[in-house]
């Protein structure tokens, strides 16, 4: 799942110079696992149910297939915008909240947007 998760991530955050860098993937990976972890086993079905139809059906709205992670970072945005355009976008919403969620939380992410206050999401809820 989270190769999956990884692909969607970097064509969310994708920018004119291109994905994130391989660093801040990897560090929002880790986020998101624990995050679902966390969250519980139904979360973590309803999360990944969404991700499956977004992996295999945002393809096709660009006439590609098998699935998202098959595709380049430029066709992955492209796939995913067509998608979350269409009748079918409630599961693409769906797994960009979650990501943007943990990908706002990252110190350098919220220097960059501007943000310079302390975290406002503790992600932490155990020792």
């Amino acid at each position: 799942m989270l190769l999956s998760l990884r692909a969607f991530a970097e064509a969310l955050f994708s920018t004119e110079e291109g994905p994130p860098s391989v660093e801040r993937m990897d560090w929002l990976m880790k986020e998101m696992d624990e995050y679902l972890l966390l969250a519980g086993p139904g979360a973590r079905v309803i999360f990944g149910l969404a991700l499956f139809v977004v992996v295999w059906l945002s393809p096709l709205f660009i006439g590609r297939l098998p699935t998202l992670r098959s595709l380049e970072v430029p066709e992955r945005v492209e796939a995913l915008t067509r998608m979350e355009e269409s009748f079918a976008s409630a599961p693409v919403l769906a797994v960009k909240a979650f990501l943007c969620v943990v990908y706002y939380e990252h110190p350098d992410v919220q220097r960059e947007v501007g943000h310079v206050g302390p975290s406002t999401f503790p992600m932490r809820l155990g020792p």
